[in-house]
Parts: C-alpha cells; sequence; structure tokens
C-alpha cells in the first residue's frame, strides 16, 4: 500500500473538518459603493447543518446569536452602537434549516464617515464561531449639485440642509438627497432618487409647510418629481412620480420650478422659497 504523504493527509483532514461544520454563513450587499448616509442593507443565510436544532433566546446557549465584525480603513474594529441589543432576538433553526435575514448595518454600526470598510457575518453557536466570506466596500461623499438650507420658525438656532447629490451608480448617474442637521451633524438617511441626466440642472423647492419637492430629468422624455415631508421632527418621504414632457405637462408648476431654480443659478443661488440656499 502506498504511504500518504503528510500534506495530503492535513488536507484530508482540513475537508473532512469543512465537511462537518455545523453552519454555513452567507452574506449579501445590495452595493459595493454607498453615497454617505445611505442605508446599507445586507442579507444574511445561515444553513443549520447539524442534526440538533440551533436555538437564540430562551432555552438556547445564552451566547448564541448572530453579528457582524466591521473594520474601518484604519482596520479599526468598529464597535456595535447598540451593545446590549441582539440584532436576532429568537430563532429555533432545525437541523437542515434555512434563516434568511435582512439588516441594515448603519443603524447597528457607526458607519456614517466616508471610506472603506470590510463586513463579515458571524453566528456563534455553543463555543464555535462561524463566517462568511468578507465583503469590501466604499462610502464616498459624492458630488454636490445643488444645497438648500432648510430653517425653523420656533428653533431659530436649528438648521436642516438638504443636498442634491450625483454618483456614479451600475454606469449610469443618479441623484440622491443627502439631509444633515446643524447643530450636531445628524445626517439622515440618504435617499437614491433614480437616474440623472444632467442636461437640465435639477431644481429644489421647500414649501413653508415643510413639504420639499424635487425634480430631476431622468431621460431625454421623463422628469421624476419626489415629494419629502420635512419638519423638525424629522424627514419622510412620501412618494415619487413620473412627469413625461415637463414644459408642456397641464402642472404649470413644473415649468415655473425649474425656471426659479434658473434664476436662482444666476442670482448667486438666493433661495426664493421661505429659505436660503448654497451651491457646494
Amino acid at each position: 500500500m502506498k504511504p500518504i504523504a503528510a500534506g495530503t493527509l492535513g488536507a484530508l483532514f482540513l475537508l473532512a473538518g469543512g465537511a462537518l461544520a455545523q453552519m454555513s454563513v452567507s452574506l449579501d450587499l445590495d452595493q459595493s459603493t454607498y453615497v454617505q448616509g445611505e442605508a446599507i442593507r445586507a442579507n444574511v443565510q445561515v444553513v443549520n447543518h447539524a442534526t440538533t436544532p440551533f436555538i437564540v433566546g430562551p432555552g438556547g446557549y445564552r451566547q448564541n446569536g448572530l453579528f457582524f465584525q466591521i473594520t474601518d480603513s484604519r482596520r479599526d474594529l468598529l464597535e456595535p452602537s447598540q451593545p446590549s441589543v441582539a440584532m436576532i432576538t429568537e430563532l429555533l433553526l432545525l437541523g437542515g434549516e434555512t434563516y434568511r435575514g435582512a439588516f441594515e448595518l448603519d443603524e447597528w454600526y457607526p458607519m456614517g464617515k466616508t471610506g472603506n470598510y470590510l463586513v463579515t457575518a458571524m453566528v456563534r453557536r455553543d463555543d464555535r464561531r462561524y463566517e462568511s466570506k468578507t465583503k469590501a466596500i466604499s462610502i464616498v461623499p459624492g458630488l454636490d449639485l445643488r444645497c438648500s438650507i432648510q430653517q425653523f420658525a420656533d428653533r431659530p438656532d436649528f438648521q436642516r440642509k438638504l443636498c442634491l447629490v450625483y454618483f456614479m451608480r451600475r454606469q449610469s448617474e443618479f441623484l440622491f438627497l443627502r439631509v444633515t442637521d446643524t447643530p450636531g451633524d445628524r445626517t439622515w438617511t440618504t435617499l437614491e432618487l433614480g437616474q440623472l441626466l444632467r442636461t437640465t440642472q435639477p431644481a429644489i423647492d421647500i414649501a413653508a409647510d415643510g413639504m420639499v419637492t424635487i425634480l430631476h430629468r431622468a431621460s431625454q422624455d421623463v422628469f421624476l418629481r419626489t415629494r419629502v415631508k420635512s419638519t423638525a421632527a424629522g424627514v419622510e418621504l412620501i412618494g415619487q412620480d413620473q412627469i413625461v414632457d415637463a414644459h408642456n405637462a397641464e402642472n404649470r408648476q413644473i415649468p415655473q420650478l425649474l425656471d426659479a431654480n434658473q434664476k436662482k443659478s444666476s442670482s448667486h443661488w438666493w433661495w426664493p422659497f421661505g429659505g436660503s440656499g448654497d451651491n457646494k
């Protein structure tokens, strides 16, 4: 019988160890590059290969659970924003079953700064840890096209900056709305508003009641109109609709909005809708 080389024997043991793994974890992120403030959505799949159930919560090993390991550009490990809150509070996963979960990582970890990050999903089962493949992502500022300042009568020391930002994604240019409060530099979730055709400057209008209307050209024939409610208490997306050939639309608010923003561009970005604005 031909002897097995030591290296071959070691490889066989490694294969056996992988085959006997009780759990497997996979991670999928919706983007590889995010504009600062965007939600970072992670989809996780956990498979229980053991014959015994995997239990999180009452009845399970107290440290069982799902978590992420995230490092920033300096390779520093990010600490959870809510260290006392479990990402999965209860789970009973029988042998052969699969768990699928979606998480917004920016709600669980401080990922508001631009830079590069490495993300790994992990499952702890009893005294063992199972990891997904590590994914690399980048957070970028994007390029500001137009910014406006919203002020609130009952809070003179507080202001909100609404910026229209563009960035290349999926080989196309996209428009985003980034909202930041000062003091405190709080950034609300950055919204992707759709594809952008920069032959027409996007327009933004802030009404006295806090209704923000954004109009931008998505293609040669289509404009997208987005409505966002912005009050001192928070920012809420109301909806978005399409307008074909805005200058010929029955709703005359659209060409008026475009004209007003063009005048603002030629008058040092004075904001004519009840606030003040600046271009970055």
